[in-house]
């Protein structure tokens, strides 16, 4: 890599940074983390033309991974004004189709729980339902769709789950 594509990158992490408002006093060990991070997991990289973004989830990472370590509270970070992970949006709108074509029962208690937000406990005290019950149906509706989206094989994800390289379905479009 030349020195002005790596001056390139550590300028658009920077840049990035300060998008997650990162203590001024920590950005230089993070940007350091992240440029080892991204030499040793170089090999996750699947298309070139996607770096950048790749490059921002080792980031946002690195950054949580900082704060973890530190046991300090992650700073609540203002999603709107960050660009989106685009592999995430589209895996986020294929998830919420998958969701749709679910036995009706797992169907509900996943619209319930993963996009209304409401607890396992909260559902099943409302739905009059064992605790057991509403876990047992959540486990099988996110392994089922699990497969259909790892079955699909449209896209690769990072060790941390995040969409890295993706060719979304026609419907999603």
């Amino acid at each position: 890599m030349t020195n002005d594509i790596q001056i390139a990158f550590y300028q658009q992490i920077s840049t990035y940074l300060q998008q997650l408002k990162v203590d001024e006093n920590i950005i230089d060990d993070i940007r350091q983390d992240v440029f080892l991070k991204a030499h040793d997991s170089i090999d996750t990289l699947k298309d070139h033309k996607k770096i950048v973004s790749w490059l921002k989830v080792i980031t946002y990472n690195a950054v949580v991974d900082h704060y973890r370590k530190s046991k300090r509270t992650v700073p609540v970070i203002d999603t709107d004004d960050i660009p989106k992970n685009e592999g995430n949006e589209h895996l986020i709108k294929c998830i919420a189709m998958l969701i749709q074509i679910l036995p009706e029962e797992q169907k509900h208690v996943m619209e319930a729980i993963e996009v209304t937000g409401i607890s396992q406990v909260e559902y099943a005290a409302q739905h009059h339902l064992p605790l057991s019950t509403v876990k047992s149906r959540v486990q099988r509706a996110r392994k089922k769709i699990k497969e259909t989206v790892m079955s699909s094989c449209f896209l690769r994800t990072d060790k941390f789950g995040n969409v890295t390289d993706h060719t979304p379905p026609k419907e999603i479009l």
